[in-house]
């Protein structure tokens, strides 16, 4: 599986955003998750980036390339717990 390629409206402005666990625009998969591990002071942010290259030359770096939307939940001092994104 991969991940799941953003649309340009879930890709926005391309800035990483701190996001509220209940806000809309995290998928359900991902709250759950995000839910069942998260404590007190932690943060989830919302990151657009570029996927892995597909294609028959991905392993040398060349090929199409998807926007993804990535999850982080970091703790109170801002270290990654955990990262996630929806996959198809």
């Amino acid at each position: 599986m991969r991940p799941a390629p953003a649309t340009p409206e879930e890709v926005g402005d391309g800035e990483d955003r701190l996001v509220d666990v209940h806000n809309p625009v995290v998928p359900q998969s991902i709250r759950t998750r995000v839910l069942a591990m998260a404590q007190p002071g932690d943060q989830l942010w919302r990151c657009p980036r570029l996927s892995a290259p597909r294609g028959a030359l991905g392993l040398l770096g060349v090929g199409p390339r998807d926007v993804v939307i990535e999850w982080w939940l970091l703790d109170a001092q801002g270290e990654l717990i955990e990262a996630f994104w929806e996959e198809v």
